[in-house]
């Protein structure tokens, strides 16, 4: 067990990783406290969604198929003679380049994707065994929530690039950042490959992301965490599952628990996820151009 005594390394950045450098500048700015609130705060509303959108987020693979299917629904290349858009065997060829996601999550996640609504499923008319995913208004919707934390969090970080302006104003601002960062995913090393330890608990844990974020608030707040049953009711996760990931969260370090078993934060907690989150404002900042 790592205690609160232990310090995380945060590597420093090679000279040639551009995103590393501009992550480590983010957690230098003396609005980066600012930036974590509001990061957390906003990851909250997003974790507070109905219950089947809150299954699609509660996994980071995912949520790595739902970007896969919008990167190709932006994309308007395709092979000679088809229609561009997300299909199954697109979604299957993504999910199998690096071997990040198996064929049983992608199934799983464009179940879940058209039983909430936030896809239409379409069959080619030159070939009825070819199905399209193509976004609903729902899931411009559930984008909205999803891109907002971190536009939020970057409106305070780089208040010189109104990026929700951006996100209201152009149509087409939604679409650009996806393929844009889609492109460079395929070609770099993925943002979770740099924090694989924190993010196979906080992208990999049903209910990881939700106790952290109500740890996180809590210690902002200067108040007392709120119970199992609470956070449970708050993001859709049974108070199982919730003790479950206290116990798994106590064994990694990122908390200790006081007298009431209520777990506190560590440095160890605070510093990757200061980490985590620097990076992908980072990754997006780079991606959120007019």
């Amino acid at each position: 067990m790592i205690s609160d005594s232990h310090t995380s390394f945060i590597p420093l950045a090679a000279p040639d990783d551009l995103l590393a450098q501009e992550a480590a500048a983010f957690r230098a700015s003396q609005r980066f406290p600012q930036v974590v609130r509001a990061y957390t705060e906003g990851l909250a509303r997003f974790r507070e969604a109905p219950w089947i959108v809150n299954k699609l987020a509660a996994y980071d693979l995912r949520m790595r198929v739902v970007a896969f299917l919008l990167y190709l629904d932006a994309d308007s290349q395709a092979p000679p003679g088809q229609e561009s858009g997300a299909t199954y065997g697109r979604l299957l060829e993504l999910c199998m380049r690096r071997n990040e996601v198996s064929p049983r999550v992608l199934k799983t996640t464009l179940t879940l994707l058209k039983l909430a609504g936030l896809v239409q499923v379409k069959n080619d008319p030159d070939d009825r065994r070819r199905k399209f995913y193509h976004p609903t208004e729902r899931l411009a919707d559930f984008i909205g929530l999803w891109l907002g934390y971190a536009i939020g969090a970057l409106e305070v970080l780089e208040p010189d690039n109104p990026r929700a302006q951006w996100y209201r104003e152009d149509p087409d601002f939604v679409s650009r950042f996806f393929l844009a960062a889609g492109h460079d995913y395929m070609s770099d090393m993925p943002l979770t490959d740099r924090l694989p330890d924190f993010v196979s608990f906080f992208g990999g844990r049903e209910g990881a992301s939700a106790v952290i974020v109500s740890v996180m608030l809590a210690h902002f707040d200067g108040t007392e965490i709120p119970s199992r049953a609470k956070i449970g009711r708050r993001f859709g996760i049974s108070k199982t599952q919730i003790g479950k990931v206290i116990r798994e969260g106590e064994e990694r370090g990122y908390w200790t628990l006081d007298a009431t078993t209520a777990p506190v934060a560590t440095s160890h907690l605070h510093a990757q996820y200061g980490h985590w989150i620097s990076l992908e404002l980072a990754f997006y900042a780079r991606h959120m151009r007019p």
